[in-house]
């Protein structure tokens, strides 16, 4: 008699927040302005007239499409019309699980971010969501959904070429910033880079991302300080390598955006 013995690896304890979301542009609790975590993260759209930034891509989205994010990778979503925006947002820890997760992890930062499904498929995870945001005490059957929805990802198709047809300074100037944010570059030379005055480029920031080039530059800044952060950089050091001139300023910053200091937060991490 010939038998196979499976062996599990350990599954460390994680948390899963699962939210059904309904937002305009102009809602108080929209959050979409500024998002970095340490969470992987999976959006789903179901409507609303958005598209989603991720790293130096800018993916215009339709119903049914899927963004994913790992830790620290520099994200948000930004509203071209006040249509009510409704969607799934489900964050979830990975550390020490990342070789449970190969959609999330085996591929570059800011690539493969854009999923899709056939519409059978898109139907089934729409209502696995659903069922996720109701109460359940049942922990197998948290686990049995949540697992459910991982494997129902990793069959999903990655959306190519679908970026939508924005002005050629604003998709020079995302990459350009990518590359460049840990030095001191000013809007100017982005501006004298993409090859268009500093008044266009700002104005077309605002128009197709609702944001600063300015602000733009900071917030990939504390996305890559709050990763140093994370992997045992001091914060000065995590401060100086990511292009902050002034210390205070990005302790202020830094507070203003989690609500607590980089030093705090260094902590936290290190406690868990």
């Amino acid at each position: 008699m010939k038998t196979n013995h499976g062996h599990f690896n350990e599954i460390k304890p994680f948390n899963i927040l699962v939210s059904y979301v309904e937002l305009y542009s102009d809602s108080p609790e929209n959050v979409y302005d500024s998002h970095i975590h340490e969470e992987c993260e999976v959006y789903i759209n179901l409507s609303g007239d958005v598209s989603f930034v991720v790293e130096n891509h800018i993916y215009p989205l339709k119903p049914g499409d899927i963004i994913i994010t790992r830790p620290f990778e520099y994200h948000h979503c930004v509203y071209h019309s006040n249509k009510l925006h409704k969607h799934f947002w489900i964050l979830f820890s990975s550390s020490g699980n990342e070789y449970l997760f190969d959609t999330f992890y085996k591929r570059k930062p800011g690539e493969a971010n854009h999923l899709t499904l056939p519409p059978k498929e898109t139907g089934s995870l729409i209502s696995l969501c659903h069922k996720m945001t109701e109460q359940e005490h049942s922990q197998n059957k948290k686990y049995y959904r949540f697992f459910k929805l991982i494997n129902i990802l990793q069959n999903a198709d990655i959306v190519t070429n679908a970026e939508g047809n924005y002005p050629p300074d604003i998709t020079y100037a995302i990459d350009y910033i990518s590359r460049h944010f840990s030095e001191l570059i000013s809007v100017g030379d982005i501006a004298k880079e993409a090859n268009v005055s500093v008044n266009t480029l700002e104005r077309h920031f605002q128009q197709i991302l609702n944001i600063s080039p300015l602000a733009y530059i900071k917030k990939k800044r504390l996305a890559n300080a709050t990763k140093l952060l994370s992997e045992g950089y001091t914060v000065a050091e995590a401060s100086e390598q990511s292009g902050f001139s002034d210390y205070s300023n990005f302790i202020s910053f830094f507070k203003k955006t989690y609500g607590t200091t980089p030093l705090k937060y260094k902590k936290s991490l290190e406690r868990t």
